[in-house]
Order: structure tokens, then sequence, then C-alpha cells
């Protein structure tokens, strides 16, 4: 059994695009991603100059995938991953571990002095960072306005 972690390539988008949208698509998100809209998010972020990607592979398959943006703040470079999948079939095998790790390696490497996410509630999720070394914010809440037609 041959592991590799690549730094995310256009090259491969059409792979990512399948995984993200069979994940995303089941559970605990359920979400209603399609082959296309999920190609044009994947594909707009890597093409962004503060894009950080890694992809695992078991023996040339891929396993799982983790994206996110460099930000710059008063007191150093942030990174939010934005995205982070393992295939449904593979988790709890330690791919999506692995790639966290690669991840974080790579960003310590590179300076960076922080990483946050924004992710549901939950074990299976808020859980899972939770027990990887993050924590829940008590100062940061996530907002949204779904009424722009309504200023």
């Amino acid at each position: 059994m041959k592991i590799e972690i690549e730094d995310m390539i256009l090259a491969n988008l059409s792979e990512y695009t399948e995984l993200f949208v069979s994940v995303f698509n089941s559970e605990p998100w359920n979400d209603s991603w399609t082959k296309e809209t999920a190609q044009i998010r994947i594909e707009n972020m890597m093409k962004t100059n503060t894009f950080v990607g890694k992809a695992i592979f078991c023996d040339d398959d891929l396993k799982g995938i983790i994206w996110g943006q460099k930000e710059q703040y008063y007191n150093g470079v942030h990174f939010q991953i934005q995205e982070f999948c393992v295939k449904t079939s593979e988790q709890r095998k330690g791919y999506g571990k692995t790639l966290l790790r690669a991840l974080k390696a790579a960003l310590s490497e590179a300076g960076i002095s922080n990483i946050y996410l924004i992710t549901s509630k939950g074990e299976q999720t808020e859980g899972y960072y939770i027990k990887r070394g993050f924590t829940t914010s008590e100062y940061m809440i996530i907002m949204s306005d779904n009424n722009l037609n309504n200023p």
C-alpha cells in the first residue's frame, strides 16, 4: 500500500470534483452539488494566488482533499480551511488525519500563524476537528443574510 500526499493540481480537477460531489451530497451535509457547480467552485479557488491544497492517494486512488486560502491579518498570515473531504467508503481509516497533518506541516513551514474553518455543529464535524486540536470559538460566530433583495 503506497500512500502519497500531493499538492492539488488543475490536471486532476475532474477527479477532485467527483470526490467532492459524492461526499458533500451525502450525510451529514446532504448538499445538492452538481459536477458543474462543484468544478466551478474548486477551479475558482485553485486559480487564486492564495490557494493551498493537498490530496491524498493510496495506490494512485484519490482518497481525500483539503484546501483553503491564505489571508493576511495584522498579526501574520492566517489560513482558512474551506473544504476537506475523504471518500465516504474510506472514512475512519486515517486518511483525513494524515491529510490534515500534512497540510498543517506545510502551513507551519510557510510561517502561517493560525488555521481556522467554518463547519457544521455536531460530533461528526465539529467533534472531528476538536479531536485534532481545534477549539470552538467563544467570541466569533458566523452570520448570513439570504434576503439580499431587502436592503
